[in-house]
């Protein structure tokens, strides 16, 4: 057994336990910022928002935190406690883009009992599960996960301009707004299995200990180009490397994963052309605007013209106004951002904009993600398409018809055999390539690299606790429960939907939020009738709810009585 310390968010350990049946798990928030005054602690005043009942930005922080460590202790197992530090602190932002947070794990460990590959480094919230005992309890450094987020946001007028922090937890996100939960939610994720430890660009395995070796993580990445696992004798450096800067080459070779992608992932749709070009082409979606659908992404391609510039097709400044009416813009990308682009073209009476890579940018081989810029409100569906495909369209301009498709047995975001894309762009991504599902997935999922709006994490982890599963992760398979009243709404369920879980975790928020039992009860009483109304409970699933919520209220009240 070895036990290393690494200098960055993660580290190594090896020690020995018992197992033992596992229950719910219990992740511990650690405040980074207690007693600074500023972050989870800051007492700038703050009136309640979706579901927080906060009245400080630190404690709207620090509830909506708590929030989703019990919502993912509702749905995965462990006997052993995982300890989550979380700050806030200034990370890389500009006008329009930012870092809205990072976390890995602190600690890594390996050959401990129970371990399913021997030899292979995991996460130590996952170790310590499957081995059921604290493999690494270091007084002085306890912590399982390490998270950090932009506290320069809503504060600092140059980053993200316009935009602040949302910490509702109903979802309900106002336009401009960045939903703290999802965020919080996917870097936990980060935490408890969703990356993998190799060296990005050069493919190598991580070296902790002196010796090059694979993780549980990178074990199920697969190249279906060689048709390999990432872990095989026969795949190099060389070849690693390569895959993840290939789109589409690395997928997800686990079994619940891909089983589960059949129920939540659409049906792979691509950009058809016809008249004088007939082809079809995979596209990139935007952060911005309607989702584009066969419906309102159909017709006429036009090629956009402001008369500025060397690139007058870049749509960077105001386009003649009627110029573009009734049709689909064609747009070069470059000079702007892409939201400003579909504005403008939007204002010509463009019905949809499709945005074409160009050689200048970092990645001209895939279709760009378009994130959304705060600051201004397009509303007509935006696509954008690879250099090439670009080249081909334009080259074929005036005449081209565009509308889109679903391709006959593929799922959207898949390979031909059904397993997800995990992300790697041409250009190597920091944090980004690898550790997360690809940008082509449909549905936007919660382990993306970029932030969605069409996110609820408070309702749905989609494929995420399917590759827990995988990496051996044992999930809740019984209900949500109000201290050990049965909810008779699930945990979770196949695909992601995890109700129970909500309801578990919101039980705690109006503990937090009320002085008196009776409010309790209240509380509870009005989000159980919501969520029925919603859809997402029965009438008799309320019921129970109820139950297990006025049998809590006694425990209350005993409790105050015991005081």
């Amino acid at each position: 057994m070895n036990k290393t310390l690494m200098t960055s968010a993660l580290a190594l350990a090896c020690a020995f336990g018992l197992s033992s049946l596992a229950s719910a798990a219990e992740l511990v928030v650690v405040n980074g910022d207690a007693g600074t005054g500023s972050g989870l602690d800051d007492p700038t005043p703050k009136a309640p928002q979706g579901g927080n009942p906060g009245t400080t930005l630190g404690e709207q922080r620090r509830i909506a935190y708590q929030f989703a460590a019990d919502l993912w202790g509702s749905v995965i197992e462990s006997n052993v406690d995982i300890k989550v530090g979380a700050t806030f602190q200034p990370l890389t932002c500009d006008a329009a883009s930012a870092v809205l947070g990072s976390a890995g794990p602190n600690w890594i460990d390996r050959d401990f009992p129970n371990a399913p590959l021997p030899g292979y480094w995991y996460h130590s919230a996952l170790a310590d599960s499957l081995a059921g005992v604290d493999l690494d309890p270091v007084p002085d450094d306890p912590l399982d996960i390490v998270s950090r987020f932009n506290g320069d946001i809503g504060v600092r007028p140059d980053c993200l301009t316009g935009a602040d922090w949302y910490y509702g937890l109903d979802g309900l996100t106002p336009a401009g707004n960045i939903n703290f939960l999802n965020v919080v939610m996917h870097e936990i994720g980060h935490g408890l299995g969703f990356s993998g430890f190799l060296n990005k660009t050069t493919g190598a395995f991580i070296n902790a200990d002196g010796v090059p070796r694979p993780d549980a993580y990178t074990h199920f990445a697969f190249d279906n180009v060689q048709g390999l696992r990432f872990d095989a004798p026969a795949m190099t450096n060389a070849l690693r490397a390569l895959a993840m800067r290939t789109p589409g080459r690395t997928v997800w070779d686990g079994a619940k994963v891909k089983a589960d992608a059949a129920l939540i992932l659409d049906d792979q749709i691509l950009l058809r052309t016809s008249g004088t070009l007939t082809a079809g082409y995979a596209y990139g979606t935007a952060g911005f605007g309607p989702v584009a659908t066969a419906a309102n992404f159909t017709g006429a391609l036009a090629l956009a013209n402001d008369g500025v510039g060397p690139d007058t097709a870049d749509a960077c400044e105001a386009l003649p106004a009627g110029s573009l009416s009734g049709r689909v813009a064609f747009v070069n990308r470059g000079t702007c951002g892409f939201e400003l682009k579909a504005l403008n073209a939007g204002n010509a009476g463009a019905i949809a904009v499709l945005i074409g890579n160009v050689a200048t940018s970092g990645s001209p081989t895939v279709p760009p993600g378009m994130a959304d810029d705060t600051t201004i409100v397009a509303t007509v569906p935006t696509l954008s398409v690879a250099l090439a495909d670009a080249d081909a369209i334009r080259a074929a301009l005036p005449g081209v018809n565009v509308t889109l498709g679903v391709v006959a047995g593929r799922l959207a975001g898949a390979d031909a055999a059904g397993r997800v894309q995990l992300y790697s762009p041409t250009v190597v991504a920091g944090g980004s390539t690898f550790s997360h599902y690809d940008t082509a997935v449909s549905p936007n999922v919660l382990m993306e690299p970029f932030i969605t709006s069409t996110l609820n994490a408070q309702y749905n982890l989609d494929l995420t606790p399917s590759l827990y599963q995988d990496m051996g992760w044992r999930v809740n398979a019984g209900n949500g429960r109000i201290g050990s009243c049965d909810t008779s709404v699930d945990a979770l369920e196949d695909g992601g939907l995890i109700i129970g879980a909500n309801v578990s975790a919101f039980s705690n928020v109006c503990e937090v939020a009320s002085s008196r039992p009776s409010e309790y009860l209240k509380c509870m009483l009005n989000y159980s009738k919501a969520l029925k109304n919603s859809g997402l409970i029965t009438q008799r699933q309320n019921a129970n709810v109820t139950i297990c919520a006025a049998r809590r209220t006694q425990e209350l009240i005993r409790e105050s009585v015991g005081r």
